[in-house]
Order: structure tokens, then sequence, then C-alpha cells
């Protein structure tokens, strides 16, 4: 079994239990994947905006990249409500993960207003 540590922030919170923040500790079964969890906690794509993995930038309103990304022991997992901007603590020197680059590429430039892509 796998650890992850997973942490909703904003109004998605309550697919967690909370309010405004939810921390969870889940044991997922080897070869989970970011869709896994996000089908677990019945997360809808449309109320994602951004997930870090390991404070790595790893998808973005309307832009999910990750949803193949496998999870490893220990990860800790970090989703943000739709209605909520790019987090400050990550604004400088953010790291982003190669999967979401090649998206970020292949869709172009992004706007303030997202469709679905999934």
């Amino acid at each position: 079994m796998l650890k992850v540590n997973i942490t909703l922030y904003g109004d998605i919170a309550r697919f967690g239990g909370g309010k405004h923040i939810a921390t969870l500790d889940l044991n997922l079964p080897p070869g989970t994947s970011i869709g896994n969890l996000l089908q677990e906690l019945s997360l809808p794509p449309s109320e994602r905006g951004y997930l870090f993995i390991n404070a790595v930038l790893s998808d973005a309103p309307g832009l999910y990249a990750s949803k193949n990304e496998l999870l490893k022991d220990l990860d800790h997992v970090g989703i943000f409500s739709i209605r909520h901007i790019w987090p400050y603590q990550y604004r400088d020197g953010i790291h982003i993960s190669d999967s979401l680059k090649a998206a970020m590429l292949k869709r172009g430039p992004m706007r303030n207003v997202y469709q679905e892509s999934e």
C-alpha cells in the first residue's frame, strides 16, 4: 500500500470533509494514478484548479496533464479549487512537471477562461 497525503483547498475541501481546507492521509494500492485518486475523491474536473505533486505544479485549470501520473509512497498532493488563483508561495521559481510543460506547449497560450480538455 502507498501512503499519500492530500490537501484540498477552498470549497473543494468538502470532498475531504472540510469547509475551507481538508487534509487526508489515504492508503492506496500500488499503481494508483492521479486520475484514480481524483475518482476516489469524487472530485469533478469542473471544480479542480491547480494541482501540485510534492510542490511541483502538475495541473492548471482546464489543463489536466497529470491524470496518468503514478503516485509514490509518501507523496503529497495539493489541489486547489477552480475559484482560487495561483498560490502566492509558488509564484517565484515554480517547478512544473514535464507532462504539464508538454501539455502547455501543445495547447498554446493560456487565458483567464478555461474549457474542459479531458
